[in-house]
């Protein structure tokens, strides 16, 4: 076992994949983590920011409203808006700036009124010239409420792709997330404020790297791993200022004809910890 700190530092400036492609037998474990830790929380994200507008939609209810959120001590060009009308949600950003993270472009999200919260309700998300630090991000989801003890979600991704930085660049990673939960185990009781929320997550995701067929993966949550520290694996996501990936988690990502690699998340990055096959 190897155990390796791998910083991710998300900033306008600074992708975590800006390197140019590499054939597949060039293309490090590092490389391999990093871009998989980046799509992860860049999905987080957009599930976050659909959710929340599913709850300011609620919070309004479900009434025709325009609201723009600014920061007074950014521009006024740096603005998150919303728009509620007939049962979409429409979100504006313009260089919008959440946990470390800059967000431009639109997202939509339609879901019937009075739903939000109600076991089995599904809220449908679209993506419309949206990035993130500026790597262009294609796809759709679907989020459907589960009822329980605190909020939990089946969480769905389709056709998502993330580019390298900057909008007409090569792709960086493609996902798509078929099976996933999110359960928000703190903040539940301020629900429009997301700095407090706490989501464990857990999932597979599977998709390419770089176009390249021979770099076709699979990410999955490992809910049974144990760190030395005695945590499990579960990937909690929060939006802690604190936090840029995770508070702690574990994912095992498997490439054919490639040794499997595990890695953790933790507050300050990303711990590279094995290459050996999980038994």
């Amino acid at each position: 076992m190897k155990i390796k700190r791998i910083i991710l530092f998300f900033t306008v400036f600074i992708a975590l994949s800006q390197c140019k492609k590499e054939p597949e037998e060039l293309y490090s474990d590092e490389n391999i983590v990093l871009d998989n830790a980046q799509a992860a929380l860049y999905f987080h994200t957009i599930f976050r920011e659909a959710e929340n507008a599913w709850a300011f939609v609620n919070d309004k209810n479900y009434e025709a409203f325009t609201d723009i959120q600014t920061d007074p001590d950014k521009p006024a060009s740096i603005y998150k808006k919303y728009t509620y009308s007939d049962k979409d949600i429409i979100i504006d950003y313009h260089a919008w700036l959440t946990n470390h993270l800059i967000l431009a472009g639109t997202i939509r999200v339609n879901f019937a009124i009075n739903s939000y919260r109600s076991d089995g309700m599904v809220a449908n998300v679209y993506l419309t010239d949206f990035s993130i630090n500026g790597q262009d991000i294609k796809g759709n989801a679907t989020i459907k409420y589960k009822k329980n003890d605190n909020d939990q979600y089946e969480y769905k991704f389709f056709d998502g792709v993330i580019h390298e930085y900057g909008f007409t660049m090569p792709v960086l990673i493609s996902g798509n997330i078929t099976t996933s939960q999110y359960e928000r185990i703190e903040g539940g009781e301020t629900k429009l404020l997301q700095d407090d929320d706490v989501w464990a997550y857990s999932g597979t995701m599977t998709g390419m790297l770089h176009d390249d067929p021979k770099l076709n993966y699979t990410n999955k949550v490992l809910t049974s791993y144990i760190f030395e520290n005695g945590e499990n694996g579960v990937i909690h996501f929060t939006m802690d200022k604190n936090c840029l990936t995770a508070k702690k988690g574990a994912s095992q990502i498997t490439i054919p004809g490639r040794p499997d690699i595990i890695y953790g998340y933790f507050c300050s990055g990303v711990d590279f910890i094995s290459v050996t096959t999980v038994h």
